[in-house]
């Protein structure tokens, strides 16, 4: 006992069991409109896509369009230096967006990679009068592109044979004009010659059109950030820059998300607004978890760090429906062939247009005995309850209002209803509650909800004797999370069942990691996992480390009370998993203030 309170401690060992290391092989609903056919975003930002433009759902999903292909050099040009250009499928992406009323990105004037093969034979002289005229003929053609990706992929792929993904049989393709363009240390010196240039001329044919660095594998790599921010900087000394890109591809978001958080606020640091242009997102099995699953889960994790944080314009999904998508064996599509939303595009519908879940109206309850272990569950619908597949969400119950004496309770995870202090409870009353739910981005209006009160029979004034001896006691069941799967970005996911029992006036449920050097982190003998052991009782799911991380907290006595805990392992696809059983004692503590 520490003054006036009292702590119970249990210790958890959390296993992995792993076998030898393995080796793997490689809405439908309303429409909500704005101006010319817009659906309504949060944060007024906006959500484009890259083809299939003519399909029934592209106009309720997306209010912006990006040529996949056709904008690119090597797609427009003719097969020959004087043949006539390709327009067709341009045109038809631009002409869509015109007609309604949607944003058009230009993908792309400047790229090492589906460029004219014949542009190689060149002499450095012929290449830029023949980028000179690539350039006019765009800008005569289009004269309402909102943004133009100027360079693309200037760290990974630029027009240049010497590079090391342009070499070989690839440098006609891929374009040798860099040094057309002033190669890295031309008049300028600047070691990104060739960007500058090709930004100065864009701003000569484009006026009046935003221009636009775009790449890859940016935002996940602190080196990679520090490089593009000298081409932006380099580029804002003469104010040629105004939008900066960042793919977002899916194999660059399968490590922490807070390392890409970090890397956009530094893009953002410099004023010029950021997009996330090329997001796809896949959707393999993993460790028995259905594809459609994890492609939920993981754009639960991606999508908000992109589209919450303010520097953060809109996000291009680089393609949307089966079978055309050029991550279809990866399962990257959100929509199949039948134009069925699957699961991460009802989601993903409803989260960018803020849409919160609804408690279901006039839900009534009638209490008749006060000690009974629940009035009711309090119901709400959202996007799976229309696919009848609740398992897919996780909400969060509160009463908000009607409730002064706290003599009500809700279950946070269930919405169970309870009565907490029958004590308090008055007969033939009806009581108004006021109960919100949330699905962990979005939260709903407060909705009155009745409790209705019979004659109680065992609610009566009369005074009752007996001493009840302090206790505090904490029970944990067994928990595992399962074998760990090599190469394969996953989160493990596993429960146990916490039951408390406590007399005191308040108290917490909370965990530790004791171990000093591998705080947190399942071991195997000499090694450990790179990410912490993550757990969560009623709030979200956090690192166990050195310092106590509070799991639940009650503010009144309860007996073999069942809390649910969660259990996330997170191990990226590079992360190296020595052969043998991973684990981890922890300390949960139930401790008090008032015994």
């Amino acid at each position: 006992m520490t003054g006036t309170g009292r702590t119970v401690r249990r210790r958890a060992g959390i296993a992995a069991l792993t076998a030898a290391v393995a080796t793997m092989v490689a809405p439908a609903g309303a429409r909500a409109q704005s101006g010319a056919g817009f659906p309504v975003y949060g944060k007024d930002k906006w959500l484009g896509n890259v083809n299939e433009l003519t399909r029934p759902l592209f106009t309720q999903y997306f209010n912006q369009v990006t040529p996949e292909n056709a904008g690119k050099w090597g797609s427009a040009a003719g097969a020959t230096q004087t043949a006539a250009m390709r327009w067709t499928n341009l045109d038809a992406a631009y002409t869509f967006a015109q007609t309604n009323g949607m944003k058009f990105n230009f993908h792309v004037l400047v790229w090492g990679n589906q460029q004219p093969t014949w542009m190689a034979a060149l002499p450095p002289e012929e290449q830029l009068a023949e980028i000179k005229k690539w350039f006019a003929a765009v800008a005569a053609r289009y004269p309402k592109i909102d943004w133009l990706q100027v360079v693309n992929e200037p760290l990974h792929d630029p027009p240049d044979c010497t590079h090391s993904a342009n070499q070989g049989n690839n440098c006609n393709a891929s374009g040798n004009y860099a040094r057309a363009l002033g190669g890295a240390n031309g008049t300028d010196g600047t070691g990104w010659d060739w960007i500058l240039n090709a930004f100065r001329l864009a701003k000569q044919y484009f006026p009046n059109t935003k221009l636009m660095l775009n790449d890859y594998s940016i935002t996940n790599s602190d080196s990679a950030t520090t490089q593009y921010l000298q081409i932006i900087n380099i580029l804002k000394r003469e104010n040629l820059i105004d939008v900066v890109g960042e793919q977002g591809h899916a194999f660059s978001t399968t490590g922490n998300m807070a390392v890409h958080k970090a890397n956009l606020d530094r893009l953002a640091a410099t004023g010029v607004p950021i997009q996330i242009t090329e997001l796809d997102i896949d959707g393999v099995a993993a460790g028995g978890v259905p594809g459609d699953e994890v492609q939920l889960r993981n754009f639960r994790r991606i999508v908000p760090v992109f589209w919450e944080h303010p520097g953060v314009e809109g996000i291009t999904v680089w393609g949307w429906r089966q079978p055309n998508h050029w991550r279809n064996a990866q399962n990257a599509p959100i929509v199949l062939s039948d134009d069925t939303p699957k699961p991460a595009a009802l989601w993903l519908y409803n989260y960018v247009r803020k849409v919160a879940p609804v408690i279901r109206p006039d839900q009534r309850f009638t209490v008749g005995d006060a000690h009974a272990p629940s009035v009711g569950t309090v119901v709400a619908d959202d996007w799976a309850s229309a696919i009848a597949r609740p398992n897919l969400r996780t909400f969060t119950w509160q009463i908000s209002g009607g409730n002064p004496d706290g003599i009500f309770t809700v279950e946070p995870s269930t919405g169970v209803l309870r009565v907490a202090k029958p004590q308090l409870l008055d007969e033939l009353t009806t009581y108004s509650l006021q109960l919100r739910v949330s699905d962990g981005f979005h939260t709903s209006a407060p909705v009155d909800v009745a409790v209705a009160t019979e004659d109680l029979a065992n609610v009566v004034d009369q005074q009752a004797g007996g001493t009840v001896a302090a206790t505090l006691s904490l029970g944990l069941g067994s928990a595992s999370l399962g074998t760990f799967v090599p190469g394969v970005a996953q989160d493990y996911d596993t429960t146990t069942t916490a039951t408390v029992t406590s007399t005191a006036g308040d108290a917490a449920l909370s965990v530790t990691d004791p171990a000093s050097a591998t705080a947190g982190r399942l071991v195997n003998g000499a090694f450990a996992l790179t990410q912490p052991l993550q757990v969560a009782g009623t709030g979200e799911l956090g690192p166990v480390g050195s310092a106590p991380r509070v799991l639940h907290t009650y503010d009144g006595p309860v007996s073999n009370h069942a809390l649910t805990l969660r259990l996330r392992q997170s191990i990226g696809a590079t992360e190296p998993l020595r052969t043998g059983a991973y684990a981890k004692t922890l300390t949960f503590t139930l401790s008090t203030t008032a015994p």
